[in-house]
């Protein structure tokens, strides 16, 4: 942050080319909005919907057999869903979810920015801590996906599964007291509270039990998976961000600056006061922010997108994600269904050999999936 520049005129321009940017982002942000409530969007763009069959994986496709056959003792731990199929599906729905929350935090933001403005202030503070939530939820998709190597993908769905439950227990002992309090232990919501619960020990035990080679956590500290997913996306460009809609020092250096400087946001300190010096500041810190946050969801989204088409189908899946994000999801598909030495461009940390590939697919995956036209069950 540099505060005013000296001359006036320049500084409103400045503040005007930023709030320009700020109006781009807005737009992309909406748009993501849609895709995470399975709205369909239309040529005129109203949208209608929801339709949960637009976020199902492809059959056949890599994350379709990613989650085929996968863990189905942990996978029956899931709640009950009207089809018995969609319960195998522990790898698409772990990476979707925060994919849908970071969406919704973006549009959060824009909607706090067009009240603001509307009301003739400003709130940076709400507004960046939006963005940070939506960075760090987005870089957990892309940890969880961008690995090409199936059994990566699996095995950090696993780890993000276990990481889960340290979280939930604080919840589960505040829970079970209010509970007590009321005296509230023999109705059903109770009931339905222990069986939850259960489920989750019993998912949380089964993970144990697996070997530690088949269980990789996410690092503990979230500023860590914000800078892996970052990393890995700038060393794996996506095409639809260009220099005029992305990060000027880069993806990595762009979301690790705002999520250190959110972390005041959201923690309640007051140390980024002194950084932000005049009007031009609060609006260049909203537009990286917005501009960090809209990226990483929307590779987040890429990622899901492309793993989720069988490769012999791309014309039939129902896109519903925005169409900039066309030229990415096609230039990240082939990665997860071809071999990946005929690619140039830098690849994720363990990536498959050149025997595992063709190894694939497996013995609990049907054997027409990789062959056009195969039908495999999601």
């Amino acid at each position: 942050m540099t505060g005013n520049t000296a001359d006036p005129i320049q500084d409103l321009l400045d503040q005007a080319n930023l709030m320009f940017g700020v109006a781009d982002r807005a737009v992309r942000a909406w748009r993501l909005g849609e895709w995470a409530l399975l709205h369909r969007v239309r040529a005129d763009n109203s949208s209608h919907g929801p339709d949960p069959a637009r976020f199902v994986p492809d059959k056949g496709s890599s994350l379709a057999l990613d989650d085929w056959g996968f863990a189905p003792d942990i996978a029956a731990t899931m709640l009950p869903l009207a089809d018995p199929d969609q319960r195998q599906n522990l790898v698409s729905t772990n990476a979707r979810f925060p994919a849908m929350s970071a969406a919704e935090n973006l549009v959060g933001a824009v909607q706090v920015h067009g009240a603001a403005l509307t009301e003739r202030r400003t709130s940076n503070v709400s507004i960046g801590t939006l963005c940070r939530s939506a960075i760090e939820n987005a870089a957990k998709t892309v940890w969880l996906l961008c690995d090409p190597e199936r059994s990566v993908r699996r095995a950090r769905c696993l780890g993000y599964t276990a990481r889960e439950r340290s979280y939930q227990k604080g919840y589960i002992e505040t829970e079970e007291q209010i509970y007590a309090a009321r005296g509230d232990t023999s109705s059903p919501q109770y009931q339905a509270f222990q069986d939850t619960k259960q489920r989750y020990e019993t998912r949380h035990q089964l993970i144990l039990a697996l070997p530690e080679a088949e269980v990789i956590r996410p690092p503990r500290k979230f500023e860590k998976i914000v800078e892996a997913a970052a990393k890995w996306i700038e060393d794996n460009p996506p095409p639809h961000v260009t220099e005029a809609n992305g990060l000027e020092h880069g993806m990595t250096l762009g979301a690790q600056r705002f999520y250190a400087f959110g972390s005041s946001f959201v923690h309640g300190y007051k140390w980024m006061s002194d950084y932000v010096t005049g009007q031009r500041d609060i609006i260049a810190q909203i537009s990286d922010g917005l501009a960090a946050a809209v990226i990483m969801t929307e590779c987040a989204v890429a990622l899901y997108e492309a793993q989720s088409t069988h490769p012999a189908r791309t014309a039939l899946r129902q896109r519903n994600y925005p169409h900039w994000l066309e030229p990415t999801v096609e230039a990240w598909r082939p990665r997860y269904h071809e071999n990946v030495s005929a690619f140039t461009e830098p690849m994720a940390i363990g990536t498959a050999t050149d025997e595992e590939q063709a190894a694939e697919p497996t013995p609990d995956e049907p054997p027409d999936a990789h062959a056009p036209g195969g039908d495999a069950a999601p």
